[in-house]
């Protein structure tokens, strides 16, 4: 009797949308009130309920700027998330703007879990599938630790689901066959434009949707399909562009670099290139980040300053050794010390010790590449994958460090980590053994290439380990992952059926 009605409730015909949707809303609204609740970074908004991070301001300022004076600068961010933020920026005051815009982020996280479900239903063709992705997005954190965070990973997350939901929607449905095309297209122009690394994308959904409507006889609507998919985004994109055009004239499709504008003569970039050429990690907020050794703490909790950082021993090579990163890291330390200073810092001598500094570091990461070829391009990839897959994935759950927990705190830190461990390996794998399957190009490629897309163009292409920036790929590892977990269980009930 039990058992019947567990499976009457969890286990409902899936398109009963209005319980799953709803349930989605409960788990994720208990989530999002428990982020908003701990505070893990202060805010600088009195009556905000969230969080305002170190990159906020490069996408609320530009709108800011565009209400008061009709100019959308500084512009180097695409306006995606402005976009979103704009409507409650004319209306409201800055904490109430930004607290529509976590909620919406909330209930955008909360409205995708049922299409996710959805399209683990349709590529796999299973009933198990649907139901083991859905309670495993609905009841994971780490999709959602950016929901009460005014960065873009929430709505990237959301949009990119909703994406691939109506390309895969547009398979399904030949009469609203056009409409659906125009939606993911739309919703990936979204994506692009809150994160443009994922313009890739786009060659991506438009391969697998020529190669669909060839295997179903319909190749010679296979360019106007794939028009009517990319509209959106040659709508958008193509205003956007004229836009830097008049102002700049110059095509701009996207952003003009990787960097803000002020890291271009600074000595963030230089740094970073050779913290990276070995494999180190350049995130210099967490404490475990060989950028550290360099004296870069910002970001970090005070307690965790004097947490020493140490170097590799296999990275020197002619051009440089220890005692040249010592030297390195003491002028290192007199820039900074003086970069506050507005006088000091643009005189001659901090100006020349400043290129002295950037021409180091190029040099010595350049002198990696070409003595350490091994160490630069197979070595290094892999580590910098390895920072940016395996952690605990719980890193913004509380503000107290993890051995001053108390055990419920502790407890619940440790399920979310072993949680999103378990998934990441799971889903790795899951991956691995659909290679083959994936490379004909079907409606499953989309989610084993936005997995793959990601991780290479973040940690291996780009050299950046940022944990969050894997965000976007997270739900797509979860299906993955839960096809693992069932074919699993699939294999361990026929033995047992066998041997009763």
């Amino acid at each position: 009797m039990l058992k019947q009605r567990f499976s009457q409730f969890f286990l409902r015909n899936t398109s009963e949308w209005k319980f799953w949707v709803l349930f989605a809303l409960v788990c994720k609204g208990l989530f999002f009130i428990f982020l908003i609740s701990r505070q893990w970074w202060d805010n600088h908004y009195p009556g905000f309920w969230g969080v305002d991070a170190g990159d906020t301001g490069s996408y609320t300022v530009p709108i800011q700027n565009l209400i008061a004076n009709g100019n959308y600068s500084p512009d180097f961010r695409m306006p995606g998330y402005g976009a979103i933020y704009l409507p409650f920026a004319l209306f409201f005051s800055n904490p109430v703007a930004y607290n529509c815009l976590i909620v919406c982020q909330f209930i955008l996280a909360s409205l995708t879990v049922y299409p996710l479900a959805l399209i683990a239903k349709y590529v796999f063709k299973s009933t198990s599938l649907f139901y083991l992705t859905f309670y495993l997005f609905a009841f994971n954190i780490y999709s959602n630790l950016f929901d009460s965070t005014l960065l873009t990973e929430s709505f990237a997350v959301s949009f990119l689901i909703l994406s691939v939901f109506f390309l895969i929607k547009a398979f399904e449905n030949e009469s609203k066959r056009n409409i659906n095309l125009l939606l993911s297209g739309l919703f990936l122009t979204e994506v692009i434009f809150l994160r443009p690394v994922f313009i890739p994308l786009l060659l991506l959904f438009s391969i697998v949707l020529v190669v669909y409507l060839f295997k179903n006889n319909l190749g010679k609507q296979s360019i106007a399909k794939v028009l009517l998919f990319l509209l959106p985004f040659l709508i958008i994109d193509g205003a956007w562009v004229t836009r830097n055009f008049i102002k700049y004239n110059r095509i701009i499709p996207a952003t003009p670099a990787l960097y803000y504008p002020s890291f271009g003569n600074s000595y963030y970039v230089p740094l970073y290139e050779l913290v990276r050429s070995w494999g180190g990690s350049d995130q210099h907020w967490d404490p475990d980040a060989e950028i550290r050794w360099f004296g870069m703490n910002d970001g970090l909790q005070p307690e965790l300053h004097n947490v020493k950082v140490s170097l590799p021993e296999n990275i020197y090579t002619s051009i440089f050794n220890y005692d040249s990163l010592v030297v390195l890291k003491q002028q290192l330390a007199v820039y900074i010390a003086n970069e506050s200073d507005f006088v000091k810092v643009h005189s001659s001598e901090m100006k020349a010790l400043l290129e002295t500094i950037r021409n180091k570091c190029f040099l010595y990461a350049k002198s990696v590449r070409q003595e350490r070829p091994f160490l630069f391009y197979l070595i290094a990839p892999l580590k910098r994958t390895k920072v940016f897959l395996i952690h605990s994935g719980t890193y913004n759950m509380f503000t107290t460090l993890t051995s001053k927990l108390d055990p419920i705190s502790y407890g619940t830190k440790v399920f979310f980590s072993l949680l999103y461990l378990s998934m990441i390996g799971l889903g790795l794998l899951g991956i691995i053994l659909l290679i083959k399957k994936s490379i004909l190009f079907s409606p499953l490629t989309l989610i084993t290439g936005i997995v793959f897309y990601t991780i290479f163009i973040h940690p291996i292409y780009f050299g950046m380990c940022e944990k969050r920036y894997f965000l976007p790929a997270y739900p797509f590892l979860l299906i993955c992952a839960a096809y693992i977990v069932n074919s699993i269980w699939t294999s361990v009930s026929k033995r047992l059926f066998r041997t009763a």
